[in-house]
């Protein structure tokens, strides 16, 4: 059976290095963009095979518009991988409650909306497998409070879905990382622009000395949500070089 997988948000570094690795593996792909631009992070070969569709969604839409977007597709997800987030500028501790709002949005409830539109024929089924992603940030004190925060609620979420879902063959985890450098994001630029800083600060914070790549986490993420994981479930899995602090 050739199983269906949605990916929202799949110009993230990890996504662009995990969907090579996915359509290898004859999945069904179903991937999300928000910035047309950003697929050209794919060569041309993955973007035109037949097993993988792009579509755009914006985060920022209304549910009533997210919905017809992914019923316009008119697929049954057997898998979900919920890769976007961030803390989208919000760094400092913000009066404008407008901010935090933004965050939890953009980190977990809409995550949370999309999952309900498609857990119920996972029930029936008797099969799902949903992926989650969060940050070392959540321990961090000095990191931004509305952006832990917003992955604190996430993690409780997988806690709690899982076990409410588990007995439906429905299984839900979350992996939280620490320093990838990916393409789009800060450390895979400050990676080319200020190469010994990086290098320093990885030897500093990180056990192995090295900063991660979506690649380190491709293996992973192929087991976890595929037909041989039965076990794992409800799990917040660190994969993240040995955190120092």
């Amino acid at each position: 059976m050739k199983r269906k997988i949605l990916i929202i948000g799949s110009t993230s570094g990890i996504m662009t290095s995990c969907i090579n690795e996915l359509l290898k593996r004859n999945y069904q792909i179903f991937a999300s963009y928000n910035n047309k631009e950003n697929l050209k992070n794919f060569s041309p070969k993955i973007r035109k095979n037949k097993n993988l569709t792009f579509f755009k969604l914006n985060f920022l839409d209304s549910d009533e518009k997210i919905t017809k977007t992914l019923k316009d597709l008119k697929i049954e997800v057997d898998i979900i991988i919920n890769a976007v987030g961030g803390s989208f500028g919000v760094k400092d501790y913000s009066f404008d409650i407008k901010d935090w709002v933004k965050l939890l949005e953009l980190n977990i409830l809409k995550h949370i909306f999309i999952n309900n539109i498609f857990i119920k024929k996972m029930i029936k089924k008797k099969f799902g497998r949903i992926l989650f992603f969060s940050t070392s940030a959540v321990e961090d004190k000095n990191a931004s409070i509305a952006y832990s925060t917003s992955k604190a609620f996430l993690e409780n979420y997988v806690i709690k879905s899982a076990n409410i879902f588990g007995k439906y063959n429905i299984l839900t985890n979350c992996i939280k990382t620490s320093v990838i450098a990916a393409k789009n994001n800060n450390w895979y630029k400050a990676s080319v622009q200020k190469p010994d800083f990086v290098k320093d600060f990885a030897k500093k914070y990180l056990s192995v000395e090295r900063l991660g790549t979506g690649d380190d986490l491709v293996k992973f993420i192929n087991l976890i949500i595929s037909d041989e994981n039965n076990f794992m479930n409800g799990s917040i899995v660190k994969i993240d070089g040995g955190l120092k602090f």
